[in-house]
């Protein structure tokens, strides 16, 4: 292999290898949480100030460590659901605990509106499974 030959690959390697990485590193991981949890749940009606009141109760309550920001950088980067990057407890589950979607019996056609951060320590009465909040039996 010529030298001009192995110069040329190497650049093309390292160009594939580094653009990927600049875009995992520039996205901020309150942007990234936010899209995550879009992407996540597409169908409903989502309150954008609502979710970012969640994400920075989210980093203030569980300050994220290093594979939780590479994660969900590169979920947003691919455009994943939090599912797939096996952020689904994380993020998803905690987001709907922590708004009136369940409160509103699962209704999908009404806003998700943020309530409050859901912490079962410090809301151990909230129940949001009960069977109160379920929609009627149409059978």
């Amino acid at each position: 292999m010529k030298r001009r030959k192995f110069l040329t690959l190497s650049g093309i390697a390292a160009a594939v290898v580094a653009l990927p990485a600049i875009g995992l590193v520039s996205t901020s991981v309150k942007d990234a949480t936010a899209a995550t949890i879009f992407n996540d749940f597409p169908y409903l009606k989502l309150d954008k100030e609502g979710v970012d009141k969640f994400v920075d109760a989210l980093l203030i309550a569980r300050p994220p460590t290093l594979a939780f920001k590479t994660k969900v950088r590169g979920a947003k980067l691919l455009g994943m659901k939090a599912s797939k990057a096996n952020l689904k407890f994380n993020v998803s589950q905690q987001y709907l605990l922590s708004t009136d979607f369940f409160r509103n019996k699962m209704d999908e056609s009404k806003p998700v509106k943020f309530i409050g951060f859901y912490d079962p320590y410090q809301m151990p009465c909230s129940n949001p499974f009960t069977s109160l909040y379920y929609p009627p039996d149409k059978s």
